[in-house]
Formats: C-alpha cells, structure tokens, sequence
C-alpha cells in the first residue's frame, strides 16, 4: 500500500459566512460589548485565520469599534451616538497565515439605533404672552415649542402645565403646544400667571424639560371698560358746600374712558367729572328730604362701549332742624289726691304728653325736654326724654287750682338746637272732697224771749267748706240736745227755729252737725229761753191783722208796725223773727209787705208774722208783736165727688118723694167758692135731686118698668166767679116688691194678701120682703174663682190663693135670689187685697257692667242700679247695699244706699285688680225684708301710668366682625304693667352709637347692623338703649363684643434672616428672635411659631415669642452644619401662616488642632544640592476657620545638626537647606515639625521627619513627571487602574503611598499602588460628597547596602460627581394649614430639597405624585423651581378639611434623574362660613294654664356644619310672637329651652306663636315655637240667664 500524501497548498481563499453582517445596537452601549461575530472558513488545511478591520465609509467608524483578530468578534470602543451617526458600514478582511497568503473581505453594516438619550429641548428657555381678559374660553394665548434630538417615540412629545395655572385658568394642547383659556380671566383677581409648561418624550424612561410661560392679562382694545368694583358705597354731610368732593370711580380700558351719571340723580344732586370719574354735589342736599342717593354711573370708552356701576350715596344727618312742638298750648288735669309720681292727664283721661319732632334722625332727633319757670319744678317735673309730666309733690286744689308754665325741647345733635316757641302749658287741680265743713264758732249763743211762736228764727249757724261744687254743699241737722223736738234747723241755710213752743225749758244746749256727704263736723248752740220784760216799747195796737189775696203776685203793703216809747230821734228797728220768704219789713218804719211770692190758702190760710222791735243803742229793749195775715180765697178748686162709686135701687111701688140716694160733693176752697150745689144735667121724669145731693123718686113707676136701669148724671157746682163744676152717673135700677133687699147698699172688705184659705171674708144679708128664703150667688168680679159665697148663710170665703201684686182688689157682684119667684138682687161686695211683704226686690237688669279708667278720681260715679219691688207701701221701699265677699272690692267702692248709684271710694289700680265683682243687694222695706243680689262688673281700663321695664338690665351679644349690614345683633324686650302699652313700647339707641354702626327696630327691640356700619369695628361697643310707652321711659345697657375675624395673615418683617451663632454654643442658647406681625386682634392675633425642617428641628426649638434656641451643641466643622437653613412658620390660631428663613451661620470656635497631612515624612537630599534648596513641604490642615485655621511650622530637634542646616518657612512649611550639606554624607537627621494654629489657647500637631542626606554618587529615583494630576468619576468600580507611575532608576524600584493622616490624604485607603508596576488602583467606593478632592505621595525606593534610597512625588485626584444622591426633602410629613374659602393661588407652603449631588445633579425640581388622588391634584399645585405649593380653588372645611400631598422631589441628572417623595399634610381650617340651622321649622309645645312657671315648652337645637368650637357658638332669642314678655328661653344644662316666665290664660290667649332667632355672631337663622295653652279648670259656672221662668 503506498500512501501517498496530498500536500496541502494554499489554493482556497477563506469564505466569509456572509459577504455582508448587519446589526443593530442600541446608541447606550457601553464600550468594550461585544455586539457581533464574525466567521470563516478556508478550505485548506491550514486554516488558522486572522480578521481585521481594513476601512470603513466614514473614518470616525474605525475608532468605534475594534474586531478580535483570533475570534472575528466585534466590540464597541466607544460610546455610540445615534444623533452624530446612525450607521456605521466598517469593510472587514480575513486572511490565513499561509503562504501566499490568501485574503478575503466582508462588510458589516451598524445601525446605531436611537435610545432615548436627549431630553426635549424648548426653542426658547422662557415664553412671554399677553391675553386679554375679555378673550373667549379657549382663545389661544401662545405656542411653546420643544424639540428632540432622538428618533421616533423617543422624540415624540407631550406637553403639561406643571405649575403657576392657578384656579386652573389655562389648558395647554399637549401634542400642539398651544396654551388656551380654560375660564372667564379677571385682571382684578390676577393680572399675571407663571406658568411652568413641561415636555416629556414618550421614550422610556422619559425624559423632559421645563420653562417658563409668563402670561400677562391686558384690557383689550374693544372690550368695555371695567370699573374698579361694581357697588362704591360713599358717605356726605348733608351740610356739604356746593362742589363738595363726594367720591370717585374708575373704569379701566384701553382708550380713554367718559364718565356721566345715568340714573338715582333725584333733582341733579351730583355732578360727575367726565374725565376723572370725581363726583361733586352740585345742589344743597337735605338729609330729611332724601337720605340715600342711589346713582347709576356709565363709563364710555373710545369705542363707545359702555359699562354701569352702582354709586351709593349716603348722606350724613347733620343737626339742621329744630325741634318743633306739635302743639302751641297743652291742657291737663291732675286730681289733688293724686299721689306723688302721678302722671297728670288729659280731659281724655290719657297721659298728658308734650310733643316735639324733630325732622333729623338719631341723636340729632333725640329730643330733650325741660319746664322752664324755676317755680314750677317744684310741682311738676316733665320726663326729659318723653314729654311725660308728673307730679313732684302733693297738690292742694284749696291752695292752688290751676298752673300756667311753659315747657321747652331741645336736640342732642351738635350743637343743639331749640324750639323757637316754647309750649304753653295749662294744669287744672281737680277737686276732690278732702276738707271737712269748719263752723263759723265752735260755741253759739243766744236767747229768745217767751211768749214766742212756731217758725220763730233762733239763730243761723253757719258751715263754710273749702271743696268746691257739690264738695262743699253743706247739710245741716240736730243730732243732740232738742228735747221734745222744740226747735228744727233748715238743712240747706243752717236757720235755726221754733217747732214747738209749749211747755218750753228755760235752757237748750244743742249740737248741730253740718255734713258735706263726707266729712262732717259739729257745734254747740246754746238757747237761753227768757220771760218777755216789761218794756218802755209798746206798740200802737194790741194786734195787727192783714189780709193777703190767694195767688197774687203782687207785692203789697199788708201792714204798718209802730212802736212807740223811744227817746226822740233814737231810731227804732224792726225785723220778722219768723221769717218766711213770702214776707219782709222795712227795718226802719216797719212796714210789712209780700214779695211777691204767690200763697196758696188750702195750704195755710193764715200766718202768725212775730214782729220784734229794738232800739239801736240797747239791744236789750225789745218788744214783740203779732201780725195775724189771713188769706182770702180765690175759686182755684173745682168740687169732686166722695164715696163713689155711686148705684141704688128703687122698688116699682115706691112712693114719690122716696129718697133713693145721696150724693156728696166737696170743694176745697172757702166761703161760697167752697159751697156745692147739685142738679141733674139732663131733665128727667122720675128722679129730681135737692141741693143737698138727696136723688128722690118724682114720678111714680110704671108697673112694666121692673129692672130697668136708668143712668142719672148728677152735676155739683160751687159758689164761685167763675164757678167751677164736677158731674157723676148714678145708675139706678127699679126691682119688684118681692125682691130681696141687701141689708147694705154695698160691703166692704180688707183681707191680706196671705190670707189663710177657706176663711171668711165677709157676711152680706138679704131679705125678702115677703120673708121667702133668700140664696146667694156671685155672679160677676171673681174671674180666678178664687171666692165663694155660702149659699144659704151670705158667707164670702177665700177658695184659691191672693196675689195682691196681681189683684190688688175685687169687686164681687153678689146676686140674692127670691126661692119663690126667681126674683133677685144684687149688690158689689169691694174686696180691697192687703199688701204683704210676698215680693223681694227685682233689679231692671240681670247684671250691670261699668268701665272706668285707672285715673279715676274719688267720688266717681260708676253706675247706678235699679230695683222694682211688686209690693206696695212700704214693702216696696227698696235700699242698696254692697255685700262683702272674700275679694277686696268692695272696698273700693260706695253705694248710695237709696239711690243705687255705685261710687268710687278710692283710687282704682289696673295693674292690680283688672276687673271687680261686686255684689249688690237690694233689700225691701217689709218688716221681714227680702232680698236680692245681682253682680256688678267694673272693668278698669288701663292708664298709662307704668314706665315699661327691660327684663334685663344689662344685655350681652356677641357679633363677628365679618357680619354683613342687616345681620341681628340681639333682641331686646321690655314689658309694661300697662296692657295698654303693649303696642306703643317704643325702643331706641340713646348713646354709644356714634358712628350709627347699629339700628334697632323700634317696635321689635331687634337690633342690626346697620347699612352705615363702617369697614372696621372697634373690639366693644356699650349701647344705652332706652324704651318708651310715650310717657314713661327706661333705659338698659347693651354690650356688644366685636369678635375679631381672621382678616390678616401673620408678616415677618423679612424674607431671609441671618444670624451668627457659635459652635459648641451650650443647649438652650438663645439664636435669635423673629417677630411676625398680625393686624388682628384676639385670638386670630395670637401667633404660634413652629420650625418646618426636620433637620433644624433636630437642633433647635422654638417658643411663643419667636425665639429660637438650639437644642444640640453644633459643629461648624461638620459639611451640613456650617450655615443651617431653619424655615420658620408663623401661624394665627385661625390657620393663616407666614413663612421665613433664619439662616444661622455658625461661627469658629478653636476646636480642631492642626492635621499634617502624613504621619511621617521621609526624605533623601544629596549632599550636592545648593544652599536653599527644598527639601520637603510638610504639609498640615486645619478644619477651623481664620486665625484659628492660621498655621506655622517651626522645627524641633535636640541635634545641633539639624538647626544649624535645615529651616522651614514658618507659613508654607517648605523645609530648606541653610547650609551646604557636603560633608555630611550618609547622615540621618530625625527632627520633628511642629504645626501650631493662631486660635486662643492654641492647638498644635508634630509630624516625625527622617532626612538622609546621600553622597552625590547615590542617584534618587526620578519620577517621569513632577507631579500627576488625575480627575475620576466616583462612580469607577473598584480595582479601576487610574495610572502607573513609573521612577527611572536602574536599579528595582518598590513603589508605596506614603500614609495619609487626613482623608483627603487617603489615610483611609482608598487608593492602592501595586509595588512593582507602580499602577494606582481604587481600592474603595468613591463619593464626591464626602472628598472631593484627594492629595498624597507615592515613594519610590531601592535598597542601598544599609539603608534605603527613597523619593516621592504628589498626586492630586479630583473626584468628579455622578448623580448618585437622592434629592432629600427638608421635612416628612410636612404639616401645613390654609384656611377655608381662600381664593385660588393663595400659598400653603414651600417644601425644599436638596441633594448632595454638584451641578444638574444636585438641582432640584418638584412635583406632585400623579398617580395621587384627582381630589388632591385638583386642588393644589407645587411650582416646579421654588416648591411653593398654591390651591387651584377654594377649599371647603366642611367638605374636607385634610389633604395628603404626596410632593416628588427630582434632580435633573443627565442619564437619570433621582426623586424622592414627601407627604405634606395640609389641615383646611374652619371659617364661620356656615350659618346655624334648626333642626326643625316649627317646634311645638304645650303647657298648662295653671303650670308653674318656669316649665319648659320646647327644646330646641341648631346645627352647624363649622366644626370650629369658635364657630359653632350660638345664641338664641326671642324676636317676636311674645308681646308680653311671658315666656323665656335659656341656656340650660347645654340645651336651648323655652319655659313660661309669666302665668298665661287659656282664657285670654290659648295659642302663641313665638319668633326665634338663632345667631352665631355673622349668620343667623329663625324657626318658630307653637305654644297651646291648656286649659285648667280655674272658672266658676256663669249661669247665662238669672231667672228662668
């Protein structure tokens, strides 16, 4: 077998698997990834192959990227970047390594693909727009543009307000970038926003940007103008001059603006200026004509557009009226018992109340009253403020009867103005009877002689009584002394006479009384009787006799009276000593005549006329005559018939000349007129009469003429010129001869009334004249049947019951019938019934009902009652009698026992006893009296003589300053005795209302706010309020606490504080202090300070007063505390905050001693080296500040050596040569380097240092370079080999770091040499925000026989940052407070972060989590740059009143951006923003007439959807519905209750509406109480009817 073997010869060029390799990497790999591999075959048997890359289309490709020889794997060299190059198309060639070689090439196509490696970019790095406010919603107001370098979703972006929308004005599209308008803009709210617009790329992560948008609102051109506000509200003095300024208003827009008034302008009042919107008065206004000016203005710009404002205009009440007195003269009445404090009245019985108005309002119509005359002050005092008078003291009418004064007003404005006439005042004093009757003497004497005569004058007493009109008319009577009734007294004239004159004692004593129905008083009255002394005066007749005629008129001399027996010309004088009115005497020449005075003779036909004479120089002569007056009759009487009626009976067979009947006449007067003379008027053919009345039979009866009747007329006639006459029937019957006849012409009877029945009354007897039986029978007169007569015996007896009231009395026809013949007579039996005491007294009316007034003077009539009494005589005399019963009225009144007419006995009160019962009997005159009673009402009316009473004192309320005009402030309630009153209380403000910030309603006592009340109101106000019924006035106090509403934040005074605190500062060390500022007052001025960031928390704390003290001893050598930042809060207690910053920079203290920067330093000089050569630098730091970080170097060394050839430069620490070194070969110095610093006391180090001073044969290492320099990111892997540092030396060099002492010395390790290679590795994690920064020295050695050859060099490493620090937030949670209702943009708080990281990525941007609640993102917004967190709206406490923010703090690292996340909590404080409601609208209760009072009716409860106790506070009143003041309400055991505070009656009132108002201080609510009364059983039955039949 031959083998024969083939020997391969490079025939086959290698075969790439493919001509051409396409990849794609991503632009983010990193260096040194192998990202393909390339592969060929070769056919020969020697296929070892070598790849390289050969060229490539862009040149810059071939750095890129580097391809394995042995492998064919491509690797990456350097970062790839999609936006320079996105392709990279590289020719690769492989060969094998034979001979000849043989090649072959490939092409690789890179496509670098895009990762999101670039943030957006905007086209601008801030945007500014303008908008108007007048655009429409959804105008667009800018563009913003970003752009991005990547490709595809990495450069597609979105586009987000991140911050400044505030109340959410705007929107932006997020793929155009256009902003718009989301609301209505309005420039008085915000005039400019800040917006904050984000784009984000889509890649992933995304990246994005930021920048600003300032967008400013403007007017725009052809908007209308805008006015300031829409209501300007301004005050004027109604004195204001012409031309007075009274306010401005101005309009805003792009061109000039025209103002003029439009409407309200009553009488041209105002002028406006058309340019400058200032409005002037232009007419003399007048407060009381019109108070407010309602005007409409109209501002006009350029482009004719126009736009309205309201201008309220209120004039300020000046003092220009005068008070004007409503009437020029007053009359009153006062009663002179009136008792002190008595209200005089008018003839009206109504207050008598002086009158003024005033046309002004408020104090200025306050009106003040006085009376004038000094005099009368002392009488009457007039109310000041009503007008009312009163009395000051006890009036006597006796004294003085009547005032005259005047009264005078005047107003409380300024100055004060007088009514330019007074008014007149007329009083009359009422008399009363209060003086009892005063005798003219005690004591009266006097005689009278006997013989003396009936109607002889004793003597007159005499009464006079003070009282006027019926007061003081007198009766006089006897009470004492008149034995035997001698002598009488004239009630009314008080003369007192003889009655009867026989038998007469020589001596009375008598006591008189004169009465004026009230008081009465006595006198005695002494009568001596003397026997009649022979006197030397005698008459000239024994007795005189006169005549007088009968009714003459006539006054005529009846007589001449002459005395005789006087000296000559001692005068004589007569007069009558019985007088009689119808009489009189000359008293000189005793003449007596008539006066005049008619006399009528059947009364007295003659008078005794007692005549005494006296002479004028002794009394005691007297003499006495009689003068006997006989009247002479005048016919003044006509004749009248007796004993009628008249009948009689004749038999048929009488005889002529039979006298039948007499009848008799009789005339009262005398002598022929009193004579009577009888005839028959007509002429008649049986009968005649005779003048003496006997009728006689003439004419003889026919026999047929039985029973006829005739009727005669009889006529009497007196004697008289002319005579006067008198006729009367006679009937007169004829019977037959058998007829009985009546023993009598007629019976009569008296029985009484209760006679007994069955008793006999009466007996008549007939008798028949043929003497047959007789039977009697009543035929007519008993229409009851209440007689019967015994038919046989004539016997009338009583059968059924009398009445005399009924049937006074009877006349009975009695009929005696012959048995035999039938004949009958008949004869009248008068039965007369006799009155007994059957009948009580029956008042004309069931009840009698009166109405007085309460000013009623005693002695007034009430009303008079009436009784009739069916009985007669004197069981029909009725008197009256007030009957006493439990009750006191009775006392109050009198009754005229005989006339019934009800009087007053003292003065009435209403407001004690309203109404009184009296009872009244009347009582008979029988002698067993009946009775009976009726009811007398008297009901009093009111008189206003009750001053009306607050039912408190002193009233408290408490308003919020924030309440609107019109709001309730508290209610006030007075009550007056008076029912009358009731609707005529009259409430006013008297003082503190100065700036009239308060109205009351003068009707309800509700008092509001008023429409004047100022922006501003004082912390207190004290009202005097008064009330009025128009004569009485009282007054109370209101306090009213104005509780201060949260209307200021608190200020610090600045931003940034800064102040300087030394480190090591004890604990407790006072920092500093800040001071905000609150305008409020109360408790929303209090302010709290609390420190925001934890990490000066942890340090310092912080008291009421904003002091800050620290609370740990502080390092300024430690990074985070050498100026610490505390952000500082201020807040009111009612959540309004402030915000500053106290940066405390904390001040050196010598606390840190120098650190050399090696433990020890090792050195070789050659000994060849020139004199100052440097030898060393030793090195020291010290972390202090100043002088105390101020170091010098000095040398210690016990060897003279070292002195004598080394120095070091005191402040560089260059250690240098002194001297030449030659000579000291091969020493070793030691010395040590002191570092001292400059601080008190001072702190110093030794570091050891070793210097061997070598031959110049000994070469030192020599570094390459002088010193290395290297920069490295902190984010390097360990074992990252940073350089070799390489000595040249030919010997083998051992490499080290010389120890550090320091940090930055790398005393910790961080770096490592390897000892042969000198290559400097890391050998720990690097941080940049530890050392930033390090410095040490690399030695290189070699040994030299005994000792070793050493040299160094520095190298410096700066440590680049990498964004691997978090941005930290300051504080979590964060605790944040904003009250409610704020508008949108108000600041809540500003969170800060800060991150360690330098540059971007130490740069902080906020934002709020988006995956949060919508709620939350909704209504806060954070600015990205300064972490100012602002509302988008207004908050509600009451719907929520907490919100967790979560805020996300981010860095802007280039690659990727680090966030870290905060809570802030953010409490929504309570506003009073929410009125109180009642639970219900009605509230119903009940209550008995006779509960107590004090129980409760209802209880009542409001809500309040404030949760803030200060919020929640409510008062509640009673407002209406309860004119009384009967019921209450109160705050009981933390329940609202209304009780009854007075009794009630069912009766009067059984249901009531109450009106309650409940007030938290600005809103108030109302609900109503219905109260029914029940009824008790506190009524007696009334029967409606007194009698029932």
């Amino acid at each position: 077998m031959v083998y024969i073997k083939v020997i391969d010869t490079n025939n086959h060029r290698p075969q790439f698997s493919a001509s051409k390799y396409e990849v794609v990497i991503p632009e983010d790999t990193m260096p040194d990834t192998e990202i393909l591999q390339v592969s060929a075959t070769d056919r020969d048997e020697k296929n070892k192959l070598i790849y390289t890359m050969q060229g490539s289309t862009d040149p810059v490709s071939l750095k890129k990227f580097r391809l394995d020889p042995a492998t064919g794997s491509l690797y990456t060299t350097e970062k790839l970047d999609h936006e320079t190059m996105n392709q990279h198309i590289l020719t690769i060639m492989v060969r094998d390594q034979d001979v000849p070689v043989k090649r072959n090439y490939a092409r690789i196509i890179i496509n670098v693909s895009d990762t999101n490696d670039h943030a957006p970019w905007f086209t601008s790095s801030s945007y500014e727009g303008r908008v108007y406010e007048s655009a429409a919603v959804g105008s667009a107001v800018l563009q913003v543009t970003a752009l991005d370098k990547d490709k595809g979703k990495n450069a597609e972006i979105v586009y987000s307000i991140e911050s400044g929308n505030i109340g959410n004005s705007f929107f932006i599209d997020p793929i155009l970038g256009m902003i718009k308008i989301a609301k209505e803009l309005d420039r008085s709210n915000q005039e400019e926003y800040n917006l904050m617009v984000k784009a984000t790329d889509k890649g992933d992560p995304p990246m994005s940007e930021v920048t600003s948008v300032h967008i400013f609102v403007t007017v725009s051109d052809n908007a209308s103008p805008k006015f300031t506000a829409k209501e300007y509200s301004t005050e004027i003095s109604e004195s204001a001059s012409i031309g007075s300024f009274v306010g401005m208003v101005t309009a805003y827009s792009q061109s000039s603006v025209v103002y003029e008034i439009k409407d309200g302008n009553v009488g041209d009042a105002f002028a406006i200026n058309p340019n400058s919107g200032v409005i002037v008065s232009q007419k003399i206004l007048d407060f009381e004509t019109l108070p407010v000016y309602t005007l409409t203005v109209q501002g006009t710009n350029m482009a004719g557009l126009s736009t309205n404002a309201t201008v309220l205009v209120h004039l300020r009440d000046e003092n220009d009226n005068t008070p004007i007195f409503m009437q020029a003269e007053y009359t009153g009445l006062i009663s002179e018992s009136a008792s002190i404090n008595s209200v005089v009245l008018t003839d009206k019985n109504i207050p008598l109340v002086i009158r003024a108005t005033d046309a002004d309002k408020e104090s200025n119509a306050l009106l003040v009253y006085q009376i004038v005359e000094p005099s009368v002050r002392k009488y009457f005092a007039i109310d000041s403020s009503t007008g009312a008078i009163r009395t000051v003291m006890s009036l006597d009418y006796e004294e003085t009867n009547i005032f005259h004064f005047s009264v005078q007003v005047h107003d409380m404005g300024i100055p004060r103005l007088y009514a330019e006439y007074a008014a007149n005042v007329t009083i009359y004093v009422i008399d009363i009877n209060d003086c009892p009757p005063v005798f003219s003497r005690d004591l009266y004497e006097t005689s009278i002689l006997v013989p003396t005569y009936k109607g002889v004058k004793v003597i007159s007493v005499n009464a006079t009584d003070a009282d006027s009109g019926v007061f003081s008319q007198l009766i006089y009577s006897i009470i004492e002394g008149n034995i035997g009734e001698k002598f009488s007294i004239n009630p009314k004239t008080g003369d007192i006479t003889v009655q009867n004159t026989s038998q007469l004692r020589s001596r009375y004593e008598l006591t008189v009384r004169a009465s004026d129905g009230r008081f009465a008083s006595t006198a005695s009255v002494k009568i001596n009787v003397k026997e009649s002394k022979a006197s030397q005066l005698k008459f000239t007749q024994s007795s005189y006799s006169a005549t007088v005629q009968e009714n003459s008129t006539e006054a005529k001399t009846i007589a001449v009276v002459t005395a005789i027996g006087n000296q000559i010309n001692e005068p004589l004088f007569y007069h009558i000593l019985n007088p009689d009115s119808r009489f009189k005497i000359s008293p000189t020449s005793g003449v007596l005549s008539t006066t005049g005075i008619p006399f009528d003779r059947e009364q007295q036909e003659s008078f005794d006329v007692v005549i005494e004479v006296t002479e004028e120089y002794k009394p005691s002569v007297v003499a006495h005559i009689v003068v006997k007056v006989t009247v002479e009759d005048v016919n003044d009487n006509a004749p009248f018939f007796v004993n009628l009626p008249y009948y009689a009976v004749v038999k048929v067979d009488s005889e002529v000349g039979h006298v039948i009947r007499r009848v008799t006449a009789v005339d009262k007067d005398a002598g022929r007129n009193g004579e009577v003379h009888y005839y028959l008027k007509e002429h008649h053919e049986h009968f005649q009469i005779d003048p003496n009345g006997e009728i006689s039979l003439k004419k003889k009866f026919e026999p047929d003429t039985l029973n006829k009747e005739y009727l005669v007329t009889v006529v009497a006639k007196d004697g008289g010129d002319p005579a006067f006459s008198a006729e009367v029937i006679v009937p007169i019957t004829v019977m037959s001869k058998a007829m009985p006849v009546f023993e009598k012409p007629f019976y009569s009877a008296e029985i009484p009334e209760n006679i007994q029945l069955h008793s006999p009354v009466v007996h008549v007897q007939a008798n028949s004249p043929e003497g047959l039986k007789v039977f009697y029978s009543i035929t007519d007169g008993d229409p009851f049947n209440q007689f019967t007569i015994n038919f046989n015996t004539g016997v009338i007896n009583v059968v059924a019951p009398l009445d005399f009231e009924s049937h006074p009395a009877y006349k009975l026809s009695i009929r005696a019938t012959d048995s035999l013949t039938g004949v009958h007579a008949d004869v009248f039996v008068d039965i007369i019934v006799e009155d007994i005491n059957d009948n009580p007294p029956v008042f004309t009316e069931q009840s009698y009902t009166a109405t007085l007034s309460e000013a009623s003077v005693i002695g007034t009539s009430v009303v008079q009652v009436s009784a009739t009494d069916a009985d007669s005589g004197t069981n029909r005399g009725i008197s009256y009698h007030l009957v006493e019963d439990n009750s006191e009225s009775h006392d109050y009144f009198d009754i005229d026992s005989s006339t019934g007419l009800i009087l007053t006995a003292r003065t009435l009160d209403y407001e004690q006893i309203k109404q009184h019962k009296l009872l009244v009997r009347a009582i008979d005159g029988g002698m067993l009296p009946l009775s009976s009673d009726t009811i007398v009402t008297v009901d009093v009316t009111d008189l206003n003589d009750n001053p009306p009473l607050f039912n408190q004192l002193l009233y408290e309320a408490k308003i919020s300053e924030l309440a609107p005009r019109g709001h309730f402030v508290t209610c006030v309630q007075a009550s007056d005795a008076d029912s009358s009153d009731v609707d005529k209380l009259e409430y006013s403000i008297l003082t503190g209302n100065d700036q009239k910030n308060f109205v009351i309603n003068s009707k309800t006592g509700i008092i509001t706010i008023s429409n004047l009340r100022r922006q501003t109101l004082k912390s207190h106000y004290n009202l005097n309020v008064s009330v009025s019924d128009g004569v009485f006035r009282s007054s109370a106090q209101v306090h009213i606490t104005v509780t201060s509403a949260n209307m200021h934040s608190p200020v610090f005074s600045q931003n940034e504080y800064e102040v300087e605190l030394a480190e090591n500062a004890p604990l407790h060390t006072l920092v500093t202090e800040v001071k905000a500022t609150d305008e409020d007052t109360g408790p929303y001025g209090h302010i709290t300070y609390h420190i925001v960031n934890d990490f000066a928390k942890d340090r310092f704390y912080t008291n009421e007063r904003g002091q800050i003290f620290t609370s740990e001893k502080l390092d300024r050598e430690r990074q985070a505390e050498k100026v610490i930042a505390i952000s500082l809060m201020a807040k009111d207690l009612g959540g309004k905050v402030a915000f500053c910053t106290v940066n405390v920079i904390l001040t050196d203290d010598n606390d840190n001693a120098p650190q050399f920067r090696a433990t020890e330093y090792e050195v070789n000089i050659g000994s060849d080296v020139p004199r100052g050569t440097s030898v060393i630098k030793v090195w020291a730091s010290d972390a202090d500040e100043g002088t105390n970080a101020d170091i010098t170097y000095a040398i210690e060394a016990e060897s003279e050596n070292v002195k004598e050839n080394l120095e070091i430069d005191s402040l560089s620490g260059i250690i240098t040569t002194k001297e030449s070194l030659i000579g000291l070969e091969n020493e070793f110095l030691t010395f040590f380097v002191r570092a001292v610093d400059g601080g008190s006391p001072k702190k110093e180090s030794v570091v050891p240092v070793y210097a061997r001073i070598l031959p110049p044969e000994v070469p030192l290492p020599k570094f390459s370079e002088p010193f290395y320099s290297y920069t490295v990111s902190e984010d390097i892997p360990i074992g990252t080999e940073i350089d070799i540092i390489k000595a040249e030396h030919n010997q083998t060099l051992v490499y080290s770091l010389i120890k550090g002492n320091t940090p930055e010395s790398n005393r910790d390790d961080f770096f490592v040499i390897d000892r042969q290679t000198g290559e400097l590795k890391l050998e720990k994690n690097l941080d940049h925000e530890t050392t930033k920064w390090y410095q040490f020295s690399v030695q290189a050695q070699y040994a030299n026989e005994d000792y070793n050859v050493v040299s160094s060099v520095e190298v410096s490493i700066q440590v680049k940052d990498a964004n691997d620090n978090k941005p930290v937030l300051e504080s979590n949670p964060y605790e944040a407070f904003i009250v409610e209702n704020m508008p949108a943009g108000t600041r809540v708080i500003q969170v800060k972060g800060t991150d360690l990281d330098s540059g971007l990525n130490g740069q902080v941007t906020y934002s709020l989590d988006p995956s949060q609640e919508l709620d939350v993102i909704e209504s806060f917004a954070i600015n990205m740059e300064t972490g100012w967190i602002t509302t988008l709206r207004e908050l509600d406490h009451e719907k929520r009143d907490k919100y967790k923010i979560t805020v996300v703090a981010s860095d802007r690292g280039e690659k990727i951006q680090l966030s870290s996340m905060a809570v802030v909590e953010v409490t929504v404080t309570d506003v009073n923003d929410n009125p109180p409601r009642f639970t219900a609208e009605i509230y119903k209760g009940t209550v008995s007439e006779d509960d107590p009072t004090g129980g409760v009716i209802a209880i009542l409860s409001t809500t309040d959807a404030d949760t803030e106790e200060a919020n929640r506070q409510v008062s509640y009143y009673i407002t209406g519905g309860d004119p009384l003041g009967q019921f209450a309400i109160e705050n009981i055991q933390n329940e609202w209750k209304v009780y009854v505070k007075k009794p009630l009656d069912r009766e009067e009132k059984d249901n009531y509406l109450l009106n309650i108002t409940a007030t938290d201080g600005t809103f108030a609510t109302k609900a109503v109480v219905e109260v029914k009364v029940l009824d008790a059983n506190d009524n007696s039955p009334v029967c409606e009817k007194e009698t029932l039949k």
